[in-house]
């Protein structure tokens, strides 16, 4: 009986810990793309272009890598929701479309939010 007890609260600190590790690791990534879209906007709107173009493809191709591992972690069609912003925004860059940009950039900033709310370890989650 005691050593059911033991292995059921080692499992629950395991569980308990994975998900406060999880949440932890998913707040950085949402806040770098938060700051990200943030960043682009600021490019975008003083007309720096070959910059904007140069940080968007930074941004995509980091994004590119960290994908595989995040889809093992959360919710493919919310990884896919932020690639989708960040292809979009690229192209409006190249288009020097400012009012896409800004556009692929609030939808950049939200579903890069919505990677850390979705999976955040609370209670209302948990439940």
């Amino acid at each position: 009986m005691r050593t059911s007890v033991l292995i059921a609260l080692t499992l629950l600190a395991v569980v308990i810990l994975g998900g406060v590790l999880t949440e932890d690791a998913m707040r950085r990534v949402s806040d770098m793309y938060v700051a990200a879209a943030e960043e682009l906007r600021t490019l975008v709107t003083a007309q720096q272009w070959p910059r904007a173009e140069e940080t968007a493809a930074i941004y995509q191709a980091d994004w590119e890598k960290r994908v595989p591992a995040l889809q093992m972690l959360i919710n493919h069609d919310d990884t896919d929701d932020v690639t989708m912003a960040l292809a979009l925004l690229r192209a409006s860059i190249e288009a020097r479309d400012i009012p896409g940009c800004l556009q692929a950039c609030a939808q950049l900033r939200e579903n890069a939010l919505h990677l850390h709310h979705r999976d955040a370890f609370t209670l209302a989650n948990v439940l």
